[in-house]
């Protein structure tokens, strides 16, 4: 804040002037409206002979500790609601040559986690930061809620700014496939309705506005609960596609029984080739020219069945 502006309304408010005539004659004069509002909201509109200040925001150990956390978890459930939406383009989109699907990545399993820890803990922080700001309205300009706003707005603009361009150029590329435009619809859903919400809450809190934030109450709980329906049919779906923990868990104990087989299989052909003879039994593969991992079952612990077929020798 100017603090020329902030002494001469000072200097005005113990005069008797009127709030109206000094707002009035600082825009007159030149100054920008926002600029003259803020500078007056400064001092408390009380019937007193001097000017009395508001208190300053200052900074709460507490309370940037929930602003931090509730950032960051806001980065973690965007950039993995990403990953999620990127991956299940690619699953019905990608072309069927590169497509590899013998169960969820650790990059989708990881994105997926994220989005279950850290959306509610983002909603739960916000919901108590906002019952904060709306208890005492001070809180608003707080300055660490300000400067992460302010990172925020800037990293949101660099994605659709980047976002924007990406698209542009495989439009002048004559290259645009259904999942790279469906990727950049993906990116503009998540990052979008971020900057728009928290621009117009720095927009807020720089002109002092109250009363249009409770009439925009009923829009916000749209918005989140819009939020709530497209994360949880996300994950739904997402959770449909690559199986339950208990399906996921027998096909890696499927995938390591192949294994295992192929292993032994490569094995008993070289002890074949050794003996120009069948083993009789798994346990015959052994020594330093053998190599078998294992020849019992990962989830029984059971050996695995060997026979010698009739004219096998």
């Amino acid at each position: 804040m100017n603090e020329d502006l902030r002494q001469f309304i000072k200097d005005s408010l113990e005069k008797g002037q009127t709030r109206d005539a000094i707002r009035g004659v600082l825009v007159e004069a030149g100054w920008q409206e926002r600029e003259v509002s803020t500078a007056l909201a400064s001092f408390a509109d009380v019937d007193f002979p001097v000017a009395v200040p508001r208190p300053r925001p200052y900074l709460h150990a507490r309370e940037a500790f929930l602003y931090l956390v509730s950032f960051i978890s806001l980065y973690v459930f965007a950039f993995s609601l990403g990953a999620v939406f990127f991956g299940l383009i690619d699953h019905h989109f990608s072309s069927s040559i590169y497509r590899y699907e013998p169960g969820p990545s650790a990059a989708q399993t990881t994105a997926l986690a994220a989005i279950i820890v850290a959306f509610p803990l983002y909603l739960f922080l916000m919901r108590r930061l906002t019952a904060a700001v709306a208890a005492d309205p001070e809180r608003r300009q707080s300055l660490i809620r300000r400067w992460l706003t302010y990172l925020t707005l800037v990293v949101g603009a660099a994605v659709i700014l980047g976002d924007i361009i990406a698209l542009l150029s495989r439009l002048l590329a004559g290259d645009p496939t259904a999942g790279f435009v469906l990727k950049v619809v993906a990116v503009l859903i998540i990052t979008g309705p971020i900057f728009g919400y928290y621009l117009w809450d720095m927009r807020q809190a720089e002109d002092q506005v109250v009363e249009s934030a409770a009439r925009a109450a009923p829009a916000l709980r749209g918005l989140v609960i819009c939020a709530i329906v497209v994360v949880v049919a996300t994950l739904g779906y997402s959770i449909y596609l690559v199986g339950t923990p208990g399906q996921q868990r027998a096909e890696r104990l499927d995938e390591r029984r192949a294994d295992d087989l192929r292993n032994i299989s490569q094995n008993v052909d070289i002890y074949f080739n050794l003996n120009e003879e069948m083993p009789q039994r798994l346990r015959d593969l052994s020594g330093p020219r053998f190599h078998v991992r294992s020849i019992e079952d990962p989830d029984t612990g059971l050996t695995y069945e060997y026979r010698v077929l009739e004219g096998a020798q």
